[in-house]
């Protein structure tokens, strides 16, 4: 059975603002916590002509899968604790829009928060982009972001197909939607799944912090000593057998990046989730880095390429 329509959320200056503050202070807590990375491409935006299709098995499972993230041409060490806004996948809602705290010294991990979401809201999804003509081209730009502007992605599998959609960031009201597969009803449909709590309550269960299966961490040069004599430096060893020097791949002459699971994550992640931007990890050989961290989403690849 169908569901029946839905509401669609009208996107607000105070939704936006909210959601440009929030990114504002993910990139000041980076900043604060070292240098920018050598990583990779610093260029997120997708491809305008693929080379193939994505690879659906490559997601989590074989039914509807849902990812909307946001990139943006800076130093992979400033962006690299961003989480997906939103994560649909095996019946769960994994919500990434988490408040940061506004402080200095931070968290350098941010607990993402989980709610099953029933056949009926998935339902409402997919009925919302097929309204919207996002469901047309496997990969589609659409528009063109603002030079150093942010880019929305939002990558879903519905019926075993794949499809990735990207665009600029909204920063506005959507605006009415008279044209299917346009920036007016990507960023109506960006407003509805990055606010899906607000827009598909009914369809949603209570909220809990969500245990990640993997962890992402970026190893850095150690923190630099705060001009604040005021700001305690703090010291943590690094609890895997593996030393700093062995981790992960490198990413240039300064950086280590790699991906925890399993009982290597039943060890880091309560060490990580105590840290803050000015501890000091330390290995077995006496070697310091300062450290980021974050769960990698179910269907996520690693961002250590």
């Amino acid at each position: 059975m169908r569901t029946p329509a839905l509401p669609t959320l009208t996107s607000t200056p105070m939704l936006r603002a909210a959601g440009l503050a929030l990114i504002s202070l993910a990139v000041a807590g980076c900043v604060g916590a070292g240098a920018a990375s050598p990583l990779a491409s610093a260029s997120s935006a997708a491809p305008d002509s693929p080379s193939a299709s994505p690879d659906p098995s490559s997601q989590t499972g074989s039914g509807f899968y849902l990812r909307a993230s946001r990139s943006q041409a800076l130093a992979p060490w400033y962006t690299f604790g961003w989480l997906p806004s939103v994560t649909v996948a095996d019946g769960q809602f994994i919500d990434g829009n988490v408040a940061v705290p506004a402080i200095y010294p931070g968290p350098i991990f941010i607990q993402p928060q989980v709610r099953s979401i029933s056949a009926a809201g998935i339902q409402a999804i997919i009925d919302e982009a097929r309204k919207d003509g996002l469901l047309t081209d496997w990969n589609r730009q659409i528009g063109s972001p603002l030079p150093g502007g942010m880019t929305a992605t939002i990558e879903m599998t519905v019926d075993g197909v794949a499809y990735q959609i990207s665009g600029p960031m909204p920063t506005g009201p959507a605006g009415p939607s008279l044209e299917p597969n346009t920036e007016a009803p990507f960023g109506g449909f960006w407003t509805n799944v990055t606010n899906l709590g607000m827009w598909l309550a009914t369809y949603l269960g209570p909220s809990a912090p969500y245990v990640p299966a993997r962890l992402a961490v970026l190893l850095g040069p150690p923190p630099a000593e705060p001009s604040n004599s005021a700001l305690k430096p703090t010291t943590a060893n690094w609890p895997l057998a593996s030393t700093f020097a062995s981790f992960g791949t490198a990413s240039g002459t300064q950086y280590r990046c790699g991906v925890v699971s399993g009982q290597d994550l039943v060890v880091l992640l309560p060490v990580v989730q105590k840290a803050n931007q000015l501890t000091e990890f330390v290995d077995s050989t006496g070697a310091r880095v300062s450290l980021q961290a974050r769960a990698l989403m179910p269907g996520e690849p690693s961002p250590c390429g």
